[in-house]
């Protein structure tokens, strides 16, 4: 596993976001914890993120303390961090396959 930080963006609600991502292990499986922050800096969102083993959603969202992200934070938005960790990741395999 890569444990390099990256960066994410995307737009929602046509606000800009900016976000560092650190991918973890915990328990054997990969997590990332993600600092966003709106570039209007209205909000601030630290939560953690893992590939959901339900086949009802994408992704599983924490807050630092174990709660769920979603009672928290709007889940759309949440998704949109899933959405944009995804593309990273894909784009990040593109390049390795590129220069192998």
């Amino acid at each position: 596993m890569d444990n390099a930080d990256f960066q994410i963006e995307f737009t929602y609600q046509n606000i800009p976001y900016l976000g560092i991502v650190k991918p973890l292990e915990r328990n054997g499986e990969v997590w990332y914890a993600v600092n966003l922050e709106s570039e209007n800096q209205e909000r601030w969102v630290e939560i953690v993120a893992r590939p959901s083993t339900s086949a009802l959603e994408d992704w599983d969202f924490q807050c630092g303390d174990g709660e769920g992200a979603a009672e928290y934070y709007d889940k759309q938005l949440l998704q949109e961090v899933g959405e944009a960790i995804e593309r990273y990741m894909i784009t990040a395999s593109d390049a390795d396959r590129v220069q192998k």
